[in-house]
């Protein structure tokens, strides 16, 4: 079967316009689209076999209700949800090992600690790492991977926010960036 890309103008462009930047971008859209074409037959399978999925946010879009999505947008669907949670993994670590590597301190300290994790550790073991847990709670403080606003609608029958009334329906928002780096919030909060 044929899988279109998910930036199906790409295929075409890099048919006549012999730039490489435009065949890497075509080839890229299209190992994504088999990615997420994958990602879909292995959830299909999963439901196939009578085994319930555990419950993500890509079982809500594979929830086929009467106006449920069909399979092109459901593959769509999980192309995004692949390049949001990879692109977001992948920023957040990067800005984490150049912090940790900006500090000698810090990274001996955390070297240290990750150093006396037994072998075939699990997740579960590195739950109790607290300098570990610090450091990832402080790199997501200052280097959010989603640093602008994200708007929200107050609930029926509104709220009260430190003393002020906000009405139902107002879009409210905070940005993270600033908020992180307020001092008052966050006593020397580059640090």
């Amino acid at each position: 079967m044929a899988i279109r890309t998910t930036f199906p103008f790409l295929s075409s462009v890099s048919q006549w316009v012999p730039i490489p930047t435009f065949k890497r971008a075509a080839a890229s859209g299209e190992r994504m689209a088999r990615y997420a074409q994958q990602s879909v037959d292995r959830y299909k399978n999963i439901v196939a076999q009578n085994v319930e999925p555990k419950p993500m946010l890509f079982s809500k879009v594979m929830d086929k209700k009467e106006d449920g999505l069909t399979d092109a947008e459901i593959r769509l669907e999980a192309g995004g949800y692949i390049v949001a949670g990879s692109d977001t993994t992948a920023l957040t670590l990067t800005y984490l090992v150049w912090a940790v590597c900006h500090d000698i301190l810090i990274r001996d300290k955390l070297v240290t600690e990750v150093g006396s994790l037994p072998d075939g550790f699990t997740d579960d073991d590195t739950r109790g790492l607290s300098f570990l847990n610090q450091v990832i709670d402080e790199t997501l403080r200052l280097y959010p991977a989603a640093p602008g606003s994200l708007p929200r609608a107050v609930p029926a029958g509104g709220a009260d926010l430190v003393g002020h009334y906000v009405p139902a329906g107002t879009t409210v928002s905070t940005q993270a960036y600033s908020l992180h780096r307020d001092p008052q919030v966050f006593p020397d909060p580059y640090k």
